[in-house]
């Protein structure tokens, strides 16, 4: 039997479990998947039970996607670009990590017909999940991308022709009333925090949030009540799953199977 894991801390709130598992008892694979709450001082030893073969392959969540990478034997050229890893494979007995964030992220918006060619981005956070965004949305033709963090010495360095970063306190500044607004930041998991104020909302505003739990973060509540348009995160979710799957079987798995079926699943749940 395979075995697959999620690390990360904390853990709680992932619902990785819950997808994986489903897919794969639909396609009758013989595989499990779990969580397992990873504190900063064990990341080379759960690496170690990849190399070791207690695991087949494992996914990264916060806060460790930038900070696993040294672990490992190989990265992913694009994930080396993004600055952050979500997947944890082996090949030839060599640990590698990649990145199906950005991949997923396209997917979601392409499937929520959310079009960001030639427009102006408002990206709020700068962990593993904001690189693979950022990187998303400069494959699918986005202009400006303006990133707001609490701590400004981590996104200075990202900027280029592209990415203009700002200090968290010019965001009431930047935004405008048709802004695409992206939440990369952990602010509304399993809480009724929202990392931007209500006043700063407007109905014809695009605003995406790349959290998943609850199913619809305090700000895509706000925003689905002022009218704007709204993506919550359990899309993306469900594409870098998939993408995950096919890195680690060598094959297409996500091929097989029925998004809406999958996706029905892990609301009916959750509800």
């Amino acid at each position: 039997m395979k075995k697959f894991a999620v690390i990360g801390n904390p853990i709680d709130h992932s619902l990785s479990p819950m997808l994986h598992n489903f897919i794969f008892k639909q396609l009758n694979l013989n595989a499990v998947y779990d969580k397992i709450y990873v504190p900063d001082s064990d990341l080379k030893t759960i690496i170690n039970k990849i190399r070791s073969g207690e695991l087949d392959g494992m996914n990264v969540t916060i806060p460790y996607k930038s900070k696993i990478m040294k672990y490992l034997d190989e990265v992913n050229p694009r994930a080396e670009a993004i600055g952050a890893i979500n997947v944890v494979m082996v090949q030839n007995k060599t640990v590698i990590g990649n990145n199906t964030d950005w991949y997923g992220f396209t997917l979601a918006l392409n499937h929520n017909k959310i079009n960001v060619n030639q427009k102006k981005v408002v990206i709020i956070g700068a962990g593993g999940v904001s690189r693979g965004v950022i990187f998303a949305l400069k494959q699918v033709g986005a202009t400006e991308i303006h990133i707001f963090n609490r701590t400004f010495e981590k996104i200075a360095s990202l900027s280029d022709e592209i990415i203009h970063p700002h200090e968290i306190d010019e965001l009431k500044n930047v935004i405008q009333k048709d802004s695409i607004i992206i939440n990369c930041t952990s602010v509304g998991i399993n809480s009724l925090d929202s990392p931007i104020d209500l006043n700063l909302l407007n109905k014809n505003q695009t605003v995406i949030d790349t959290i998943y739990t609850p199913l619809k973060t305090k700000l895509i509540l706000n925003s689905e009540d002022i009218g704007a348009d709204i993506m919550p995160g359990l899309d993306m979710f469900i594409y870098q799953g998939l993408a995950s799957l096919d890195l680690w079987f060598g094959e297409s798995i996500s091929n097989k199977v029925n998004f809406d079926d999958l996706k029905y699943h892990i609301e009916s749940n959750l509800c």
